[in-house]
């Protein structure tokens, strides 16, 4: 309580807060009584609702029905209820508290994430298939692309394309100066070449990106 002659300090979302909800209760009266509302009343009643919006979002996170978490998940109750026991996840029961399952399914994730990783691998061991090939083949070449990312060795294409469009001024300048010392015909062999190197640049960077770079013969 504060002292006698002294004012309470009032925070300013408190301010906020109070002049929000007079311009609310003003709103909520003019729209029964078919009333304009001002811009600071719609824009309160505007805030008011989203926040009572979010805070029942938050509510219903937290007690979904069983009967809706069968018809997301696409089980029945016992196998619902027979997961939960064995992974510790806790989507068992009337209700489902949603946060509580996220947080203990990522930490399911976190704490068996090697194990997880060696059994896919493993799952690969000794089976065959085109699909299969291609999948591994697939991901070391997404090991290598990494590799030589951080080593150095491979640059992103909008730099390279950038840096190379930066040269083609440098030399149309260069072509400009020519042609002021030594005529047209010295700027024109200078400008095909610039058109060529454009024309070639274009369509190399033109090219769908799974066909760029042959990562079989990077170093």
């Amino acid at each position: 309580m504060p002292r006698k002659g002294q004012s309470r300090q009032v925070k300013p979302t408190d301010v906020v807060s109070t002049i929000d909800n007079a311009a609310v209760g003003r709103a909520y009266r003019k729209v029964m009584n078919g009333q304009s509302l001002t811009k600071v009343e719609r824009e309160a009643l505007k805030r008011h609702e989203k926040h009572k919006e979010e805070k029942l979002r938050w509510q219903y996170y937290h007690s979904i029905p069983q009967k809706h978490w069968r018809q997301m998940s696409g089980r029945q109750t016992k196998v619902i209820n027979d997961q939960a026991t064995r992974y510790g996840i806790p989507f068992g029961g009337a209700s489902i508290d949603l946060p509580n399952v996220i947080k203990a399914l990522h930490d399911f994730l976190a704490d068996n994430a090697q194990l997880l990783a060696r059994e896919a691998d493993g799952m690969l061991v000794g089976v065959s298939s085109p699909a299969l090939e291609r999948y591994r083949e697939e991901r070391a070449a997404l090991a290598r692309l990494d590799r030589l990312e951080r080593e150095g060795h491979l640059l992103p294409r909008d730099e390279v394309r950038e840096a190379l469009g930066r040269i083609a001024v440098i030399l149309r300048n260069a072509s400009d100066t020519l042609s002021r010392q030594f005529g047209d015909s010295a700027a024109q062999i200078m400008h095909e070449a610039l058109d060529d190197a454009q024309r070639d640049m274009e369509s190399f960077f033109g090219q769908d990106e799974d066909n760029v770079t042959d990562v079989s013969d990077a170093p």
